[in-house]
């Protein structure tokens, strides 16, 4: 990914992701799980531009669910992002207690 220009990972952004994601469990360093959250938040955010909110959810959730220990500390920006995405993409789906989860 180091090599490929951004426009090209957007291209093919939900297929990269979706296999990254399938592979997620052998990833054990966190810097590199910290890279597929960012993917995760990119195609969250993609998926809600083209209001695909459950498509949004999901990436934005498994973004979550990669995020280390001590990742408002260490990633703030990163872990704010993807829980206010999320939370905007569960209200938009009409999940509002996900919504209460994802902001208490």
């Amino acid at each position: 990914l180091k090599h490929i220009s951004n426009d090209t990972v957007d291209d093919v952004l939900f297929i990269l992701v979706d296999q990254l994601n399938r592979g997620k469990r052998c990833i054990e360093e966190d810097n590199q799980r910290i890279d597929l959250a960012v993917l995760n938040l990119r195609a969250g955010k993609k998926a809600m531009s083209l209001a695909t909110f459950l498509g949004a959810a999901s990436y934005l959730k498994a973004g979550i669910n990669l995020l280390c220990d001590g990742h408002w500390e260490r990633y703030y920006d990163l872990s704010l992002q993807l829980y206010s995405s999320y939370a905007e993409a569960e209200f938009c789906n009409g999940h509002f207690q996900e919504v209460g989860r994802a902001t208490g």
